[in-house]
């Protein structure tokens, strides 16, 4: 494994490994596809083994990693073609969380929401794309929640979150692009709030049908994936 990394305090514990690991990714000292060796990093961490694995665990729900059956893990790659078959999908099932959300979230619930896309505004402004598409994705897993359906959620969460996570990793590729792609997301997030205001539930599946389908457009210009 090209990197080396310094040994941690045993206090830092996963929390501490999840974000050294990320920070790895994110920068391109450990690559996409590269096979994450668990042995080779609790060595070099001076830590647990199964920390390792743990952080590796949480790494993979956040998107950074591939983890499989009988092939260990790597750091995720995904293909143009791939993001594209990622967006065909999230463009048929997303739409629906959308609508479902808007038919039965309470007004506690529509505020915490709008905390959220409140708190993705200040980092949009503030051009910081580590913390805005962090925040943009807790805004779609809260909607995935308040759709109420818990196969729509987790398969959701399984298609999506990969490329938040590719999101990151090839940020200094394009990032006027990318900023683009950030004022896009807070204007769509204001037409979200804008029909759920007038109690239109439908209106907001459709919102966010034409929205997935235009980022579909953008992404072998404004995101290009690893090859």
């Amino acid at each position: 494994m090209t990197p080396t990394f310094q040994k941690i305090e045993p206090v830092s514990k996963k929390a501490r490994l999840v974000t050294l690991l990320r920070e790895a990714i994110v920068s391109g000292a450990l690559q996409s596809g590269e096979q994450v060796v668990e042995a080779k990093l609790a060595q070099q961490f001076g830590v647990g083994q199964g920390l390792i694995r743990e952080a590796l665990i949480e790494l993979e729900h956040q998107g950074f990693v591939q983890r499989t059956p009988f092939s260990g893990t790597q750091v995720s790659k995904l293909s143009l073609e791939d993001a594209q078959q990622i967006f065909d999908v999230r463009i048929e099932l997303e739409p629906l969380a959308f609508l479902l959300a808007g038919q039965r979230a309470s007004l506690n619930e529509m505020n915490d929401l709008m905390e959220i896309s409140a708190r993705s505004k200040v980092a949009a402004r503030a051009e910081d794309l580590d913390a805005f598409f962090d925040v943009h994705l807790a805004f779609r897993k809260k909607v995935w929640e308040l759709s109420g359906n818990k196969f729509l959620k987790q398969a959701l969460e399984r298609v999506v979150i990969p490329l938040y996570a590719l999101y990151l990793i090839r940020r200094s590729h394009n990032r006027d692009g990318l900023l683009q792609t950030v004022t896009d997301c807070v204007e769509h997030q204001d037409k979200i709030f804008g029909a759920y205001a007038r109690g239109d539930a439908e209106e907001a599946r459709q919102v966010a049908r034409e929205f997935l389908m235009q980022m579909r457009e953008y992404l072998g210009t404004r995101l290009v994936p690893t090859t």
